[in-house]
């Protein structure tokens, strides 16, 4: 009953602030579904890393709702800082694309400025993702559309059958590796600071997937019954490991300037074994090579890696999430609430099979995913959420896993100034 109020309401008060046509029922096509405005103009804010499969996705609604998405391209490279910077200046879009996080949400203040999306259709369909992805104080503000991100290791098969390695699971493998690969003229790790976040995953995400089931890690140090910055606990451990790779060579010589682009290249090519991203990067992979999902599915390969075994660690993506900020121009904040219903209802199962991803919504079924999905996918087996999801003041982590491999400062001091970033963040949120 909600859901049709919600959505109802939107559309009158449209109707009576501006002179516009009126679809006979919602575009988004979900039950209960009642009128919204049509052709109006909506802002979206969105990154450039936002696959074909999205791109095509917004035309689809506009077809569809007679609506315009105009796209505000937000650099991937800076996406979160440049999102955060103009959203504190009062910049708002009519349709923002965001991390689902709860820590990157709680930077939005979103019972301040972003409608509750909890009564539309596509929560029930979330399942527990729901609770994870764009949620905060049991609210559901965004939608997610999938792909979850997995934090894991892309890899050139060739290389790895050529030198007689197996695929790695732990630190200790991955050293192993370096050391096998030294001489060959392959890098054994492509590291990409000069994208900003790329040095965080190696040096954090993977490490701690194992320690964070359940988000026992991330509950206990907002409960204050960890420390970050404990000098023997598994954080510290795992930026010593990261430290270690560094000074035996496992990394590019250009590391604290290169780009994950070329660093893509670089496995592609068989010029590096190695590079950790983010798997939304197997979409850019596939179009960076004329989208021939086959053949990147032969070359290269995707994994999990953690301190001492094949965890994987998960979080909503950027891409392909969705929130309404709160606007006092009703007929936009209908349309984009309109927005979501069709990217969740009626556009959704055209848009999984294009992006070849499993769906994160039970209304749609999964496509047969090429070999690099389907390796994405087995990451998400037994994967826990990626360590900063919960823990406030994480947005710091670029910055300072960047001075660490740019040898500015020791594992220690990383892990302490992590820990003043979260304490300063808890005070400041009221935890």
């Amino acid at each position: 009953m909600m859901k049709k109020k919600l959505r109802c309401a939107a559309g009158i008060v449209a109707a009576a602030a501006v002179t516009l046509s009126l679809a006979a029922c919602s575009s988004g096509g979900t039950a209960g579904a009642s009128e919204v405005p049509t052709g109006v103009t909506l802002t979206m804010w969105h990154t450039t890393a936002d696959s074909d499969a999205l791109l095509n996705l917004y035309k689809a609604y506009e077809e569809h709702s007679g609506n315009t998405i105009e796209l505000v391209d937000i650099p991937s490279d800076s996406f979160p800082a440049t999102v955060q910077t103009k959203w504190a200046t009062g910049d708002r879009p009519d349709i923002l694309e965001f991390y689902g996080a709860r820590e990157d949400l709680r930077s939005l203040n979103p019972s301040q400025n972003l409608v509750d999306l909890s009564d539309l259709d596509f929560v029930d369909a979330l399942g527990d993702m729901a609770g994870l992805s764009g949620s905060i104080d049991a609210v559901t503000y965004g939608a997610s559309l999938g792909p979850v991100t997995s934090f894991g290791l892309f890899y050139n098969k060739a290389v790895l059958a050529d030198a007689g390695l197996s695929t790695p699971e732990s630190y200790a493998d991955l050293a192993d590796v370096c050391s096998a690969l030294g001489g060959t003229g392959v890098t054994p790790i492509f590291e990409a600071a000069g994208s900003g976040f790329p040095p965080m995953i190696l040096s954090v995400f993977n490490y701690m997937a194992e320690h964070n089931g359940d988000l026992e890690y991330a509950d206990r140090v907002v409960a204050g019954d960890a420390k970050i910055n404990d000098p023997k606990g598994p954080f510290v451990a795992g930026l010593e490991a990261y430290v270690d790779m560094r000074d035996n060579g496992c990394f590019n010589s250009d590391a604290t300037t290169a780009t994950f682009e070329s660093g893509l290249a670089s496995v592609f090519g068989g010029q590096a074994a190695f590079i950790a991203l983010p798997s939304d990067m197997a979409g850019m992979l596939i179009g960076m090579n004329d989208g021939d999902a086959a053949l990147v599915s032969e070359t290269v390969g995707f994994i999990s890696v953690s301190a001492t075994g094949a965890v994987g660690n998960i979080s909503p993506s950027p891409s392909g999430t969705y929130y309404v900020p709160k606007n006092k121009d009703a007929a936009k904040q209908a349309a984009a609430i309109d927005f979501i219903n069709f990217v969740t209802g009626d556009g959704y199962q055209a848009y999984v099979d294009e992006a070849m991803i499993v769906p994160v919504l039970t209304t749609a079924t999964a496509p047969e995913l090429p070999g690099i999905m389907q390796d994405v996918a087995a990451s998400m087996a037994g994967a826990t959420l990626t360590v900063n999801a919960a823990i406030p003041g994480f947005g710091a982590i670029v910055a300072e896993t960047n001075k660490l491999l740019a040898g500015q400062q020791s594992p220690q001091e990383t892990a302490d100034q992590l820990q003043l970033a979260f304490e300063q963040a808890k005070v400041a949120a009221g935890l």
